[in-house]
C-alpha cells in the first residue's frame, strides 16, 4: 500500500500564546525525510514541524508520522 506524506510547519511561542501552522509541504520519499524537514524548518523559521501520514493522496485522514523540534528556531521574546 502506498503511503503520502505531508509535513507542516508551526509558529510557536508560549509567552504570546501562539500555535500557527504556516506551511504545507508534500515530501518526497526519495530524498531523505529528515533533510526535507530541516530545509523546511530553515525557510519557515518553524521551531516545530509535524509529518502526517496518508494512505489517500488527499489526505482526508491524517495520522501523525513524525514530529521535529528545532531549537534553533524557536521565539526568543522570554530572553
Amino acid at each position: 500500500m502506498t503511503r503520502y506524506y505531508i509535513a507542516v510547519t508551526y509558529d510557536v511561542c508560549e509567552h504570546n500564546n501562539l500555535y500557527e501552522d504556516m506551511n504545507e509541504y508534500p515530501l518526497d520519499l526519495s530524498i531523505d525525510i529528515d533533510k526535507q524537514v530541516r530545509e523546511f524548518a530553515k525557510t519557515d523559521v518553524a521551531p516545530l514541524i509535524k509529518v502526517y501520514e496518508s494512505d489517500t493522496s488527499d489526505f482526508k485522514e491524517l495520522r501523525l508520522y513524525k514530529e521535529y523540534k528545532f531549537k534553533e528556531y524557536e521565539c526568543g521574546c522570554n530572553r
